[in-house]
């Protein structure tokens, strides 16, 4: 089968349609799962439970799911992902029950990991070094761009649903449910029209190019582990944070659910609009210029944020420290995988998904914990810290002349 390495459009536009549609389903589910689970008059522990087991699906699946993409190659990743996110999705819109909700979640959440898993190696193989900065950043700026599109969406259609179909709220909820379902569902079909190979050869490197004769192997998973471990570090400061800055909002500025809605909303699609531009810079400057580069921002950002004078300011540098991780992510991927075997890129690209939602669980812990004893102050004093550490490192790995000979 033929494989695309140059500046194809049809193949990438192709691809990043297909993640903006799975992303539908995925929207839906987290803005109206608490929702359905209200109207069904289970407890609120019940939402966590399911919250967990989506995670959990994703977690026990991320290393298998690197497997399976080399093995069988992005595309089929991706397809599979697509049914069985899907499905997962859809058994969640229909269960009225505590286990089976957990259940379908874990499915949903087992089929969203190897989706992620799959991404980057498939784009990867659909550009070249002179495409991919672009290609990167369009993917993750269209998918939060939709995001925060399909949450405003996913609001009004268990209304529109009623109104049309004369069923009750309950009935609303579970058809918006179930049509986000169908959405992931139907991207197996722009994933199953791209053209990719059934894996890729050792020997070839970036843009295609035939290794040199002579040339060492480039690194599989335990070179690219000390690089994963560190931006799990530079993580784990936006993971303390994101929990809990809609509270920030609601109680230093007494803002009222709806008005930290609106914060959030707008910033999605600015934040969009950065990952674009990051995107255009990346492809002159070169990933591994801008990316320890935007790292080293967020450190500053968290500690003004926690100590902004008033409202219009804090709100600056929420949008600024908001943007890093959307930034970061596209270039993290291109780094990594640049550097690395071919054959193995869906393996690093399954321990680096680890690495994320690790970092996600122990921030979303431990800055509860700080939250509850030490309040905002201490917060985002320690997740300034530990974006710095993390920054630097990042950096000075970067600058290792050992690391990514062949990547930019």
């Amino acid at each position: 089968m033929e494989e695309h390495t140059g500046a194809s459009l049809s193949p990438v536009a192709r691809c990043i349609g297909g993640n903006v549609v799975f992303g539908a389903g995925l929207f839906f589910h987290a803005f109206l799962y608490n929702f359905y689970v209200d109207a069904l008059r289970l407890s609120e522990a019940v939402m966590g439970y399911a919250g967990a087991a989506l995670t959990a699906g994703g977690l026990v699946m991320l290393l298998p799911a690197g497997r399976l993409v080399d093995r069988f190659g992005p595309r089929a990743g991706m397809a599979a992902a697509a049914v069985v996110a899907g499905v997962g999705l859809a058994l969640g819109a229909v269960v009225v029950t505590p286990w089976p909700m957990y259940a379908a979640a874990a499915v949903a959440g087992a089929g969203g990991a190897l989706w992620r898993v799959a991404v980057a190696p498939a784009l990867m193989r659909l550009t070249n070094e002179r495409t991919r900065a672009r290609a990167f950043a369009w993917n993750v700026g269209l998918i939060v761009l939709s995001g925060g599109l399909g949450i405003a969406v996913a609001g009004a259609v268990p209304g529109w649903f009623q109104s049309v179909f004369h069923v009750s709220a309950i009935g609303g909820v579970r058809l918006a449910l179930a049509a986000g379902a169908l959405a992931t569902m139907a991207s197996v079909m722009p994933f199953l029209a791209l053209s990719l190979p059934v894996g890729a050869g050792a020997a070839r490197l970036e843009g295609g190019a035939e290794a040199p004769g002579g040339e060492a192997p480039r690194p599989g998973v335990p070179g690219a582990l000390p690089f994963i471990g560190i931006v799990a570090v530079w993580m784990l400061g936006a993971a303390l944070l994101a929990p809990f800055l809609n509270l920030y909002f609601a109680r230093r500025y007494g803002l009222s659910i709806g008005g930290v809605g609106g914060i959030f909303a707008a910033a999605h699609v600015l934040w969009a609009l950065a990952v674009l531009g990051s995107g255009e810079i990346a492809s002159r400057a070169g990933a591994r210029w801008v990316l320890p580069l935007v790292a080293l921002l967020f450190a500053p950002a968290a500690w003004g944020l926690g100590m902004a004078p008033g409202l219009a300011f804090a709100g600056v540098l929420y949008l600024i420290q908001g943007a890093i991780g959307p930034i970061t992510n596209p270039l993290i991927d291109q780094v990594l995988l640049a550097d690395v075997a071919p054959d193995q890129q869906g393996a690093v690209s399954g321990w680096r998904n680890v690495a994320a939602d690790v970092s996600g669980m122990v921030g979303a812990s431990v800055g509860g914990v700080l939250l509850a004893e030490r309040g905002f102050g201490l917060l985002f004093g320690a997740a300034g810290l530990l974006g710095l550490v993390g920054s630097v490192a990042l950096l000075g790995w970067l600058r290792r002349p050992a690391w990514g000979k062949g990547g930019h």
